[in-house]
């Protein structure tokens, strides 16, 4: 018995950095940015995505040596998980889908371009390309916005997470 539980400490001694190392370069913390209540760096199951989004009018997985690549289309509107559930992509074409929403119910494809420095994100800059661009502290990416005539007519953001 007394070997067994030597062997066993010593597996686990031999082991243990390797389960570590495993959890951290795997793991990616969620972001405070999030869509209609799913955060952007959030891992999520397809259960979970659709018990808080509903049915997607499109959906298209593949396998990659990451893990589980998802596209859920709803309507125009494209959202991206990949490593197996982290939500790292969206474009936003409809007013379905608010960002940001617990900044005063968030910022949605329709609203003024003014309604993002007016619920506290910040300023967004005009970009060379005609496109506005929101940089935040906890993202590296910028929150795009595709405006005209001060409306906003699509949202995107892509992660590298």
């Amino acid at each position: 018995m007394k070997t067994i539980v030597k062997i066993v400490f010593v597996a686990t001694i031999i082991f243990l950095p390797f389960c570590g190392f495993s959890q951290i370069l795997g793991y990616t913390k969620a972001t405070d940015m999030d869509v209609n209540g799913i955060f952007i760096g959030g891992k999520y199951t397809k259960a979970q995505v659709i018990a808080k989004w509903g049915n997607p009018t499109d959906y298209r997985d593949s396998t990659s040596e990451s893990g589980l690549n998802e596209t859920y289309y709803y309507s125009s509107d494209t959202l991206r998980f990949s490593e197996n559930g982290v939500f790292e992509t969206f474009n936003i074409k409809t007013s379905k889908f608010a960002v940001y929403t617990a900044k005063s119910g968030g910022i949605k494809v329709g609203d003024p371009i003014s309604r993002i420095s007016a619920i506290g994100l910040g300023i967004p800059v005009l970009q060379s390309h005609g496109n506005y661009s929101l940089s935040l502290n906890s993202i590296d990416e910028p929150l795009m916005f595709v405006v005209s005539n001060s409306i906003i007519t699509e949202i995107w953001f892509m992660s590298s997470i």
